[in-house]
C-alpha cells in the first residue's frame, strides 16, 4: 500500500511539473550482470524477488534479485543451436516455465529439479504458466494456441488467430482466462474452460505485447507502429492510449502496477517508461545501460517489473544486465 501512494504521488508531480524535465532519462541505483553475452528472453517475479534470464548459449539461469546471487542455471540440452527463447514465472513464483524451439520444461524454484518435458507441433514464440504450474499457455508459430492443464492432461488448440503466429500470450493466475496476441493483427481474451473469446481487440498493425492486470480488470495490447492500447476488459472499451511520440515505436514488455493505476513499459530502444493507465501519459523514462564493448551496442527490454521495495522498478534487457531505477529520482 504505501509504494502505491508513492506511485501515486509522484504520478501527481509528473503530471503537473513534466515541463521541468520529468521526461528526462535517469540513471540506475544498481544494475547486475546477469549474462556475458546476448539475452533471448527474461522474466522477473511478481514480487520482483526473482529473474529468469535466458542467453546465448548458456541456457536459462534463475536469480535471486535481492543478493544477486544465481540459484539455479537450467538448460535443455547440450545443442547450442537450440536455445532457450521464451521463459516465464508462475504468479505465485512456485514454478517456471522455459522454452526452445519446439519443447518446453517447468521448473520447482524452490529445489531447481524439472518436473517434465514437453514437445510441440510447431516453433514455440511466447510462453505463460499460472499459479503452482498447472496450466500453461503456448503461443505458437503456426497460429496455434495451447492451453494445457498439467495435472489433468486436458488440452485446448485454440485456433481463433487465422493461422498467423502468435507473438504473445498471457494467463490469469489462476489459470482461467488466456489472452493471446499475433500476427493477424488481433488480441483476443479468451475462457480457458469454454475456449470462447470473451473480448476481441482489434489493431491495424501485428500485435506484439498482451498483459493482463492483476485484477481482472483492465488488459494491455501493443502493435508494431507505436499504437498500444489499455482497454476495459468487462465492456471491451479503450481506457487510453499510450502517448507515444515515435511511429515506430514497439514495445517489448508491460506489467501493470498492483492497483491498475500505473503501466510500466520497456521497449527494444533500451526505454523503461512509466505511465497513467487513465490517460496514458508518461510519467516517468529511463534509459537502460548497453555494452562498453562488443556487439549488440542497443538493449531490448525483455522484463520489467514493480519492486516490493517502495519508490523501485525493476527491468532486465538483451545487453546482459538486470537494473534498478529509482521512482524518486
Amino acid at each position: 500500500m504505501i509504494q502505491q501512494v508513492r506511485i501515486r504521488l509522484i504520478a501527481l508531480i509528473c503530471t503537473i511539473l513534466s515541463v521541468t524535465g520529468c521526461e528526462q532519462p535517469s540513471k540506475a541505483v544498481a544494475e547486475w550482470p546477469h549474462a556475458a553475452v546476448g539475452v533471448l528472453d527474461a522474466a522477473i517475479s511478481e514480487n520482483g524477488h526473482f529473474a529468469l534470464v535466458s542467453s546465448v548459449n548458456f541456457g536459462a539461469a534463475y536469480w535471486d534479485l535481492r543478493e544477486n546471487k544465481m540459484l539455479f542455471q537450467w538448460r535443455h540440452n547440450d545443442d547450442p543451436q537450440d536455445g532457450i527463447t521464451a521463459v516465464d514465472i508462475s504468479p505465485d513464483g512456485s514454478r517456471a516455465i522455459t522454452a526452445d524451439k519446439r519443447t518446453f520444461i517447468i521448473w520447482n524454484t524452490t529445489s531447481g529439479k524439472p518436473y517434465g518435458y514437453w514437445e510441440t507441433p510447431a516453433d514455440i514464440r511466447s510462453v505463460a504458466i499460472s499459479d503452482k504450474g498447472r496450466y500453461v499457455l503456448l503461443g505458437l508459430g503456426s497460429g496455434l494456441v495451447i492451453f494445457i492443464d498439467m495435472n489433468t492432461g486436458r488440452r485446448i488448440e485454440f485456433t481463433a488467430h487465422r493461422k498467423e503466429a502468435v507473438a504473445s500470450v498471457d494467463l490469469s493466475a489462476n489459470g482461467l482466462w488466456a489472452f493471446t496476441g499475433g500476427n493477424d493483427y488481433r488480441a483476443i481474451l479468451w475462457n480457458t474452460r469454454t475456449a470462447k473469446p470473451q473480448q476481441l481487440f482489434e489493431h491495424k498493425t501485428r500485435v506484439v505485447k498482451v498483459k493482463l492486470d492483476k485484477l481482472g480488470k483492465q488488459a494491455f495490447t501493443a502493435g508494431t507502429l507505436g499504437n498500444a492500447i489499455i482497454w476495459n476488459i468487462q465492456s471491451g472499451e479503450e481506457i487510453s492510449r499510450l502517448d507515444l511520440n515515435k511511429r515506430e515505436y514497439v514495445i517489448s514488455a508491460a506489467r501493470f502496477s498492483n492497483e491498475g493505476d500505473m503501466l510500466l513499459t520497456g521497449a527494444p530502444g533500451r526505454d523503461i517508461s512509466l505511465w497513467q493507465t487513465e490517460s496514458g501519459q508518461r510519467i516517468k523514462r529511463w534509459k537502460a545501460r548497453t555494452r562498453t564493448q562488443g556487439k549488440p551496442s542497443g538493449a531490448i527490454i525483455y522484463a520489467v517489473a514493480f519492486s516490493e521495495e517502495p519508490g523501485f522498478v525493476l527491468s532486465e534487457s538483451s545487453a546482459g544486465f538486470g537494473e534498478k531505477w529509482s521512482l524518486l529520482e
